[in-house]
């Protein structure tokens, strides 16, 4: 059940694997009820296009966290960790920003 998504925009990742995991924690927090992989597939895969891919963690994450790498869109965070080849990184789940009020 794992999602690919090229990047070849970007110096250090050129490849992003979501985990299950990742996967369900992202259908949850974006609410997607559509039945099957093919919609969570396709905003999930969206995602990971749009996404900023940084050494440096959102202000909103617990810092005790150590990871390598993140993809950032909008009110989410993937936590990124080396996935084999150079270049390639998996996303071991999906954290979304915490409301605040």
């Amino acid at each position: 059940m794992r999602i690919r998504v090229v990047r070849p925009d970007h110096p250090e990742v050129s490849e992003v694997i979501a985990s299950e995991h990742c996967v369900l924690r992202f259908r949850k927090r974006r609410r997607i009820r559509a039945a099957g992989f093919a919609a969570v597939e396709e905003a999930l895969r969206e995602a990971f296009e749009q996404a900023d891919l940084t050494r440096w963690a959102p202000t909103w994450v617990d810092s005790d966290r150590s990871t390598a790498m993140w993809a950032l869109v909008d009110d989410l965070a993937f936590p990124l960790t080396p996935a084999g080849a150079p270049g390639s990184w998996l996303a071991t789940t999906c954290l979304v920003r915490p409301r605040v009020g």
